[in-house]
């Protein structure tokens, strides 16, 4: 066992029945070393097929992600052994983060692989540890007492695709991306099955947007100072089209579950 080594995850587009799990980001621009310490890079595989995907670190134990990123239809059954996180990555063409291995996934109960992706929302325990540095340190998660307008400072972050059809090329260099909070009612219009445990991100003229292998990582917004995750990236009508924005598992519906899972097994 190899202590305090953790890895970041890039997503791959797919289709459900219409919709994508997202991956990259357009219209994005380079991140600096140490901006967002708690983005994970997660590969996750069942020995013949992967998927590459973000994270966000909640804890030095515990990593918040997709719920499609763990299993869907091609990745029936992941093995923990072979898949790992990566932390305090910024390059994934020259890597220098820690890789961590995993042991155990925790997936919401009622989490449905449809048209949408209801309940899109994940933990991964790791086997240690991970020490915490300039560059790696956990995200705040949302509290009774935050509050997030339409002008929120808002930020995504990922190592997926930069348009529908072309990877992130060169060192792979972690994009992040502002971005504006969709108000509710414009969300239900633009995904009509989508409901209050997703809340949508983005701008309706197109062109910037979280995109395939950006899947499973944090959409965070400033609240009293502080960076807050207020989202996970789960899917959309393909990647900064005009009139779409991106859709993001709502955190703050899922407190209890995440509160629940690392009670339950804390660091066993």
């Amino acid at each position: 066992m190899i202590l305090g080594v953790c890895v970041c995850v890039t997503l791959l587009l797919y289709t459900v029945t219409g919709s994508h799990s997202r991956s990259s980001i357009v219209g994005g621009e380079d991140a600096a070393r140490g901006s967002w310490p708690w983005m994970v890079y997660l590969f996750i595989t069942d020995g013949r097929n992967s998927l590459p995907c973000g994270g966000s670190l909640i804890n030095s134990q515990w990593v918040l992600t997709a719920a499609h990123c763990i299993t869907q239809r091609h990745l029936v059954s992941p093995d923990a052994d072979r898949s790992y996180v990566r932390v305090g990555e910024l390059k994934l063409g020259r890597p220098t983060g820690v890789l961590c291995y995993i042991r155990r996934f925790l997936l919401h109960p009622e989490y449905r692989l449809m048209d949408p992706v209801y309940n899109d929302i994940a933990l991964v325990q790791l086997q240690t540890a991970v020490p915490f540095s300039d560059t790696v340190a956990p995200v705040a998660l949302p509290s009774p007492r935050d509050f997030f307008s339409a002008d929120a400072e808002c930020w995504v972050t990922g190592w997926g695709y930069v348009t529908e059809n072309r990877k992130l090329s060169g060192d792979q260099t972690l994009q992040q991306l502002k971005l504006p909070l969709v108000d509710d009612a414009t969300c239900r219009r633009i995904y009509p099955y989508s409901n209050h445990n997703m809340l949508c991100a983005g701008y309706l003229q197109g062109g910037k947007d979280s995109c395939s292998g950006d899947s499973g990582g944090p959409l965070v917004c400033k609240s009293f100072g502080q960076f807050v995750q207020v989202g996970v990236v789960s899917f959309g009508y393909g990647c900064a089209r005009r009139d779409y924005s991106g859709v993001y598992t709502r955190v703050y519906s899922y407190t209890t579950f995440i509160e629940d899972a690392i009670r339950t097994h804390g660091s066993s």
